[in-house]
Formats: structure tokens, sequence, C-alpha cells
């Protein structure tokens, strides 16, 4: 049979580099709000192991009830984040962290209380938990996550599992909980704790799969998001297109598109400077973000040219959608320095043609609606109609 006291001692020792790690990256990635619950909740579960491997040798409410109570707010703060990783929402109900904290100050009661059978009460909120971990995961996991969240869900019922067969255990023969030290040469209860440790292992590499997964997900991101103004770069615009374009004409509702451009950009940055340029491109996406729906997509697609894709939209549907957008940034005043920047925009609007070039020919149609709309005052809308020689000329060169 494994001796406890070594079986502690080596347990204590990777757990405390688990945690030292944790803490590292969390600290290392700030943003990753997940990674820093689950390590905090291991710094929680490292305290709670050291007075368990004391037990026997510290008093029963230290070496007890307060590593029981421990060990119980550890998987809380795993929970919530491994909940972080997969659902990113504000938590809604507290009652369940209301019912833990009644559990805690029921156990401690009773435990000072020397009630026999009370291991229950904190050991049912424990498998509670890792159920709830479970069903969270499998309900969420979607997308870069599913796989790492269906194994940490075995890997919590796994959890479970054991935390029960433990519970049957106590209450049938360590009924006291100020007496389970004399647990310490029962193989059923060390091989069952070597059990959870192994599973803590495995937990703990899932945490650096999250993270990993994340990471990734984030450099994705920023391959196809323009840093100055947050939306998308071209490269990620025609992709989009491409993939809704395809979709539209299998199902028959067409896209459309607007291309506006920030009218006499190079004089605003002449005279006020390049700081007051990058402040209008983020002012303008600013505005025009919280006017799109859920499945626009607003891109960077030049210097201070953006391209809006609108999924399933009419042409008319477009042209005020785009009329919408010109009237906002023409009453924007952005405050700069000693004098607040204005400015207006032109737009072009067109609607996907598959007989003139797909998602290629519906940019240039609208890109040439934009150049003659610059032509003709700037400052307003054109849907692609008849346009100018010069404009004619935009739609036969190549895309910048």
């Amino acid at each position: 049979m494994i001796n406890y006291g070594t079986f502690f001692f080596t347990n204590i020792v990777s757990v405390t580099v688990f945690t030292v790690c944790l803490c590292l990256l969390a600290w290392r990635n700030r943003s990753v709000t997940g990674l820093r619950w689950f390590a905090g909740g291991m710094v929680v579960g490292l305290v709670k192991l050291v007075l368990q491997g004391l037990e026997g040798n510290i008093s029963p409410v230290l070496g007890g009830m307060v590593t029981n109570e421990l060990y119980l707010v550890s998987f809380v703060m795993q929970l919530l984040g491994l909940r972080w990783f997969v659902l990113r929402k504000p938590i809604r109900h507290w009652w369940p962290f209301v019912a833990i904290g009644l559990a805690l100050v029921a156990y401690t009661i009773l435990f000072l209380d020397k009630v026999p059978y009370i291991s229950n009460v904190i050991n049912i909120p424990n498998i509670v938990v890792c159920g709830a971990a479970a069903w969270i995961l499998l309900k969420h996991g979607r997308g870069p996550f599913a796989a790492v969240a269906r194994v940490t869900a075995v890997i919590l019922v796994a959890d479970a599992v054991i935390m029960t067969f433990r519970a049957v255990l106590t209450d049938m023969f360590y009924r006291q909980a100020d007496l389970t030290d004399r647990a310490h040469t029962d193989p059923k209860w060390v091989y069952s704790l070597a059990g959870m440790a192994f599973l803590a292992t495995c937990m703990v590499m899932c945490v650096l799969w999250f993270l990993v997964t994340e990471l990734s997900k984030e450099l994705a991101e920023q391959a196809r998001t323009d840093p100055l103004t947050g939306a998308l770069n071209r490269r990620a615009m025609e992709e989009t297109a491409l993939r809704e374009t395809t979709r539209s004409i299998r199902y028959g509702h067409l896209p459309c598109m607007i291309v506006l451009d920030i009218d006499h950009f190079k004089h605003l940055n002449d005279t006020r400077g390049h700081a007051a340029g990058d402040v209008a491109l983020q002012a303008l996406v600013h505005q025009i973000k919280p006017m799109m729906r859920a499945n626009d997509v607003l891109a960077r697609t030049g210097g201070e040219e953006f391209t809006i894709l609108l999924p399933n939209t009419t042409a008319s549907a477009g042209i005020m959608a785009a009329e919408r957008v010109r009237q906002t940034v023409e009453a924007l005043e952005i405050p700069f320095e000693d004098e607040p920047i204005r400015f207006t925009i032109s737009a072009g609007v067109a609607q996907l043609d598959p007989a003139q070039g797909g998602w290629e020919g519906m940019m240039r149609r609208a890109d040439a609606a934009m150049y003659e709309a610059k032509e003709n005052g700037r400052n307003s809308v054109r849907p692609i109609a008849k346009f100018s020689e010069a404009a004619a000329a935009r739609v036969a060169a190549p895309l910048l």
C-alpha cells in the first residue's frame, strides 16, 4: 500500500509546481479571466492539501473542518474559471453561491458540535459543483473549445464518482468527522486520494489546453482585425464575403455591400496631424458598429475606406442603411485638442449580381458608385447606376 506520508509529500510538491506555473501564466495573461480564477482555486487547493497532509498533527478544526471547506471553495473557483472559457456572460443567478455559503455555515456548526454523519453536508455540494461544471462544459463548449470541454467534463464526472465513493466510505467507517485521520492506513481511503490527485493533474493539463486554445483564438482574431480601429481587415472581409455570397446564391437571399470613404481625409491629416486622422477612423467605426445587425460585417479595406457587407439585404435597404450612416457621421463632433473634429463620408451601394463577377464585382461596383458620389460633391450616397468614365475606370482597375 502507498505510504500516506510519502504520498502527501510528493503530491504537495507536484501541486506546488502546478500552482506556481498557473499563477505565473495568469499574471502574464491577465486578460484571460478564466485562468486567473483557476489559478486562485489552485492556491486555495494547495493550502487545503497542506492542512490535509498535517491531519492528526494539528487540531481537528484545521485538519478536518477547514480542509473540507477550502476544498469546496477551490472547486467553486475552478468552476468559475472553466465557465469563463466557454460562456462569456455575467452570472445572473446568485442563489447557488448563497446555498454554498449556507452549507459552509451549517457544516461549521455541526462539525464543532461533533455531530456524526455530517461529512455529506460538505461532500454533496462538492459533487454538485463537479456535476454543474461538467454540464456547463458539455452544453456550452463550442467551436475551438469543443474537444477540451468534453475531455474536461469526463474528468469532472470521474471526480464526482470518486467523491461519492469517499462520501460512502466516510459514512460507513469514519462517521465522526474529526476522526478521519484514522483512515490513513485504509487502502480504499489512500488509493481514492491517489485517484483524485491523478484527476487533479489531468485537470491542470486541460486548463493549459484551454489557455493554448484561447491564445490561438486571439492570434487568429488579431490576424483578421485592423489594429487601429478594431474593424476586420481586407483579408477577413474577402473570406467572409466569399462565404456569404456562396451561401446567398445557394439560398437566393442576395447580400448588399456599402463602400464608404472619409471625405478630404488627406486634408485632415495635413492640417490637424495624423493623430487626428487616427481618431477620426476610430470614431467612424465606433459610430457604425452599434448601427449594424448581428450578422453584418464591417471591414477597413483601405486607408480611409471601409466596407460593410449586409447579408440578405435589398439594394434599397442598403441605400437606406448607408444614408443613416452618412447622417450620423455628418452630425458627429469628436473632441480633439482645442477644436473638435468634423468630417463627412461618401458611400456607394451595390447588390450582389452573380452575372457580374460575384462578390468581387459587387465590391467594384460599390466602389465605383462611391467615387461617383465623390465626383458629385461628396457627403452623399450613390447606388450603382450610370457613372462617369473615371468611375468606370475604377471598376476595371484591380482592387487595392
